[in-house]
């Protein structure tokens, strides 16, 4: 059975990104340097699920346009979902399937391309 685990950074009242949508001070705070244990984390997920804004951002930090190498350290081979209302940059190499509506629509679709990992 496919779990799904949400798994995030964010300050104590509940936000992931500063009012310019940014996620840089998550690089400004003790343990951001602790990159293992989230790789750690990552071992047993089979494929990623974000929203666009998360995506957009990480595309922009990583400069994935020039260098799609970093999501594939990063992120392996992993499937990624993103949910948009629009298109969403590509990355090269990169198994990343842009999806809108409803999350509960796409659950077959993720499980399956979860092979077995967590979401």
């Amino acid at each position: 059975m496919v779990r799904y685990v949400y798994c995030t950074a964010s300050t104590l009242d509940g936000y992931l990104a500063d009012d310019a949508d940014s996620r840089d001070w998550l690089l400004n705070v003790p343990g951001a340097e602790q990159a293992g244990a989230f790789a750690s984390f990552l071992d047993g997920v089979g494929t990623l699920v974000m929203g666009s804004t998360t995506f957009d951002w990480v595309y922009r930090h990583e400069r994935l346009d020039e260098h799609p190498e970093r999501w594939h350290d990063a992120y392996a081979d992993r499937p990624a979902f993103v949910f948009s209302s629009r298109e969403v940059a590509p990355v090269a190499g990169a198994d990343i399937r842009h999806l809108h509506g409803a999350v509960s629509s796409h659950l077959a679709e993720i499980d399956a391309a979860a092979a077995g990992g967590d979401v």
